[in-house]
């Protein structure tokens, strides 16, 4: 310290301007803190405000969500409802369109019965029955349709489609009509309500697969007969002498070039085809039709000599005494008396070897009864 006053004094006096601009600069610094703190009070307060502001905007917009989520759930409640009772409509639809299906059909299937022809209109009655089919009943028509179906799985056999326009019995009825009376498919098609195609493929089918079943009954026939019965011709089979024995003549109309053995000149050229039985020296014959250059293929009971039948062969085994009466029964089936067009030649030689084997069925011995 100094001792001199003035020196003192001075002292003093510094250290009053130190201690003022100290406090000024106190006084500066505390005003600029208060300034800094009331712009962060401000700032603290615009925060908060928009943070209200954006928790309002926020909490509006999820409950708008909210809102939004309940109503979709709600109609995707009541879509689902509406899909499940839709769905319930649609199979009590279903059902009733079923059911009304059925009885439709029914119905159908009862008016065709009731207006279309057919076996079940005819088979009550011997006398219908004989006109349309040959066979005097019922039965023995089931029996020969057994026959036929006999081998069903084989290849070719007819009737065996679940969609066939008719039944098998029908099937066969029909091919038994236009045997017995002659009619064009036309009419068989109107008759049985169905298409001329259906009844085409119907008849086709079943007349080769008869003629293949008929073709495996044994029909015997004597000796004496054959050589009485004229004309006839020898025929070579591999090394089997054949005897043709021509019983009927079958007439189409003459186009063009034919293969017949004569051409009849007139307002309709015609020309005929033969229609024969072929014996073989075993005593059993089978039919065939044409110049006997193409031989039908034979039945295994044609040998040179004598054949051993079966006990099932032998009780299906038919007799022939007389083949002038055997060629009456035969067309008894009116579709061999008709002059046929030139194409239908294989049908009608196919139609009167059915006709023979079933007047050899129909007639017990043939020739007697």
């Amino acid at each position: 310290m100094p001792e001199e006053a003035a020196a003192l004094k001075s002292l003093v006096q510094e250290l009053k301007d130190t201690i003022h601009q100290q406090s000024e600069l106190i006084l500066r610094l505390q005003e600029a803190l208060e300034a800094s703190q009331r712009e962060c009070q401000e700032l603290q307060e615009k925060a908060d405000a928009e943070k209200w502001t954006l928790l309002s905007s926020h909490s509006e917009r999820i409950s708008q969500l909210e809102a939004q989520n309940r109503n979709l759930r709600c109609e995707q409640d009541q879509c689902a409802a509406t899909v499940q009772r839709l769905r319930q409509e649609l199979d009590a639809s279903g059902a009733t369109v079923l059911s009304l299906s059925r009885q439709l059909r029914g119905e159908q299937q009862a008016h065709a019965h009731h207006g279309a022809f057919s076996l079940e209109s005819v088979k009550g009655s011997a006398k219908w029955l004989r006109f349309y089919t040959g066979f005097d009943e019922y039965p023995r028509l089931a029996a020969f349709l057994d026959f036929l179906l006999e081998r069903k799985g084989q290849e070719g056999s007819p009737g065996s489609s679940p969609h066939s326009a008719l039944s098998p019995d029908n099937q066969l009825f029909l091919v038994l009509v236009r045997l017995r009376l002659g009619l064009l498919l036309q009419d068989l098609a109107f008759r049985f309500h169905i298409s001329e195609s259906t009844a085409s493929r119907y008849w086709l089918s079943w007349m080769e697969f008869m003629e293949q079943r008929l073709r495996q009954i044994p029909v015997a026939c004597s000796q004496r007969y054959v050589d009485a019965h004229k004309p006839q011709r020898l025929i070579q089979h591999h090394g089997i002498s054949l005897i043709a024995l021509d019983c009927a003549e079958l007439f189409f109309e003459a186009q063009g070039q034919t293969r017949g053995t004569d051409v009849h000149q007139g307002p309709r050229a015609h020309y005929s085809v033969h229609g024969y039985a072929l014996a073989a020296p075993s005593g059993f014959l089978t039919f065939g039709a044409g110049t006997g250059e193409e031989l039908p293929v034979l039945p295994p009971f044609l040998q040179a000599g004598p054949v051993e039948l079966t006990t099932q062969q032998e009780m299906a085994k038919r007799q022939v005494l007389s083949f002038r009466s055997l060629t009456d029964k035969a067309f008894s089936f009116r579709i061999l008396r008709a002059v046929h067009p030139q194409n239908m030649e294989g049908q009608v030689s196919r139609a009167w070897i059915i006709s023979c084997y079933l007047a050899c069925l129909l007639h017990e011995p043939m020739g007697l009864a």
